[in-house]
């Protein structure tokens, strides 16, 4: 808040890095059993729009095709006007689906698509009959000890709270508090920077999966679809830049941005909010990519 200065013990929402946790939980549930990655859909969504063609292996390499419900012009609009406004899973994925069509055909091309990640995260809850807060608790947060990591129910950040501002509607404005569950379960989580650091060799030395798996999650299986290369993709929730495994999101004014690299073990995570004359959202990973230049000068990350 104003006049208060920023430490490194507060917490935030961390957007799209919880993609990594989703990745992992999938992943493990593969392994428990409970979820055939190569399974259709249709099982859990028998009547959603191309189900009998995708799979949740799709839903977590953004391959599946559906249409990215934020670029859709009455979601932005009623986003925007009503920031404390609720949106259910049900009502994101059906602004993916008002024009009964789908950016490409399952399985030929990769986009990032928060549709895909919406759908992928209700079909876990479907499949194994437990609740995303539950099934973080136990398989990953709990496990791992990060303490300052948690599932929301509700719009409540625990203190102590690093605030968010933005000039997103014409005047700067505290948005903290502004409604998050547009982002739905991969943009809810909140946590602190101790505690993404923590995560940092956890995810990228596959501590909680098999080795066959964690080689399956970084693959390079995206390569040649849409605009990945060798040297710069998308895998299972996260990007692999030269060796990074990267994410970078934005979410209600916070900026965040998280790399870890697989060859040297170092872990780099930066969080910024908004100034009112700011003029990007990716204030977090120009930061990042600063740092990484003093930390590991020969492994630089190539985007």
């Amino acid at each position: 808040m104003t006049r208060v200065p920023a430490t490194t013990d507060m917490h935030y929402r961390i957007g799209g890095i919880a993609e990594t946790f989703m990745s992992t939980l999938l992943m493990m549930l593969e392994e428990q059993g409970r979820i055939d990655l190569d399974e259709k859909i249709s099982r859990w969504f028998p009547h959603l729009l191309g189900a009998d063609q995708v799979t949740p292996r799709m839903l977590v390499a953004n391959t599946a095709g559906y249409i990215d419900y934020v670029y859709v012009d009455s979601f932005n609009k009623l986003q925007q006007a009503e920031p404390f406004r609720t949106f259910t899973d049900d009502e994101l994925i059906q602004y993916s689906l008002r024009d009964g069509k789908m950016q490409f055909a399952p399985g030929t091309s990769q986009r990032y698509s928060h549709t895909d990640n919406v759908i992928l995260g209700q079909l876990i809850q479907r499949a194994t009959g437990e609740s995303m807060a539950g099934l973080y608790e136990k398989n990953i947060f709990k496990p791992m000890r990060m303490t300052h990591t948690s599932f929301p129910s509700n719009e409540e950040i625990p203190g102590p709270v690093l605030h968010a501002f933005t000039k997103e509607r014409g005047l700067y404005e505290d948005c903290t508090y502004w409604n998050p569950f547009w982002g739905s379960t991969p943009g809810l989580p909140i946590s602190s920077l101790h505690d993404i650091g923590k995560w940092g060799p956890i995810l990228g030395t596959g501590r909680l999966i098999s080795r066959a798996h964690f080689k399956e999650q970084i693959a390079p299986t995206s390569v040649g679809k849409g605009h990945n290369r060798p040297d710069l993709y998308f895998a299972y929730g996260f990007i692999v830049a030269n060796g990074w495994i990267v994410q970078n999101p934005s979410i209600n004014g916070y900026s965040g941005a998280f790399a870890y690299n697989m060859a040297n073990g170092v872990t780099i995570t930066a969080e910024a909010t908004k100034s009112e004359n700011a003029t990007t959202d990716a204030a977090a990973f120009n930061i990042l990519r600063e740092v990484v230049k003093y930390v590991t000068p020969t492994s630089p990350i190539n985007f």
